[in-house]
């Protein structure tokens, strides 16, 4: 990763740093398992998946792409985290992987640094969060907080949303989920093999088709205690013994492809399909995503 940060802030006992080497990067990655990974809400992290989104030798974001991570620590305990990337030279600033306790003085050092670094970049305003394309978890959560995440839809704590709110940030836009059913007679589309990377190895390509492509939630093994090995998830993942999928990826009219998405995981025996849209106008979405920008 490029860029030169400035000086650690520090004030309130908080100060950031960059990360560099393997244990500052497992700390940025836990971060919010550890301080949220007990709330029955908390999508349990993908480890694998984590790391590799984080890599710059195998992420292809980073062919083109520029980014730093940051981690903020009081009292040398890690509290809070964020990234700011560039998709591309001269392209706007974002920001991403947003997670902090509760603490305004954590935030607004987190941002501060990020903005700096974004500045330095020639970026003009900062954008987010998503990690890293608009495609990948964009947006904190501001509806739903009692409903448990799902991968590729996390939960995130109310006060994420309000931090940024609290610095200034402005709504761009909202991005509504709904819980439906799997099944139905929507439009047979031809399989893609373009496959999502949410899922990591545990993609379900039953579920990846021209247009729109939904993931496995995986968490429902991970938040078992006794289930949370890899060797467990790959069982479950070569069983395709999964309850409910979230669509990541819908490219075209909503209203033709999310049925078609319920459908094919009917067929593939899922129960659940978490989806941007839904047939029943007017009913309240499960949850809501936001993102945010603010000028630098």
């Amino acid at each position: 990763m490029a860029g030169t940060l400035s000086s650690p802030l520090v004030g309130h006992a908080v100060s950031v740093e960059q990360v560099m080497g393997a244990t500052a990067r497992r700390r940025f990655i836990e971060l919010p398992q550890a301080l949220h990974g007990g709330l029955p809400q908390f999508v349990p992290l993908l480890l694998a998946w984590e790391r590799y989104r984080l890599d710059p030798h195998r992420n292809p974001f980073f062919e083109q792409g520029d980014a730093v991570h940051l981690l903020a620590r009081r009292r040398g305990r890690p509290v809070g985290r964020i990234t700011a990337h560039v998709a591309s030279p001269g392209r706007d600033g974002c920001f991403g992987f947003w997670w902090a306790d509760d603490d305004p003085s954590v935030a607004s050092a987190l941002v501060e640094e990020a903005g700096a670094w974004l500045r330095a970049q020639g970026c003009r305003s900062m954008s987010g969060p998503w990690s890293f394309t608009p495609e990948d978890e964009a947006g904190v959560q501001v509806v739903g907080h009692e409903v448990q995440g799902t991968l590729g839809r996390p939960w995130h704590p109310p006060h994420l949303a309000r931090l940024l709110e609290d610095l200034g940030f402005e709504t761009v836009e909202d991005r509504p989920t709904w819980r439906l059913p799997a099944g139905g007679t929507g439009l047979e589309l031809p399989a893609s093999t373009d496959r999502p990377g949410h899922a990591g190895p545990y993609a379900d390509m039953r579920l990846v088709l021209q247009g729109v492509a939904a993931v496995p939630d995986v968490s429902e093994v991970l938040r078992a205690p006794r289930l949370r090995s890899a060797l467990a998830v790959a069982r479950r993942a070569r069983e395709a013994r999964w309850t409910t999928c979230t669509v990541v990826r819908c490219e075209g009219d909503p209203s033709a492809m999310v049925p078609a998405l319920q459908a094919a995981a009917g067929r593939a025996g899922y129960l659940w399909v978490v989806a941007p849209w839904t047939a029943e106008p007017g009913t309240p979405p499960e949850a809501v995503h936001r993102v945010y920008r603010r000028a630098l």
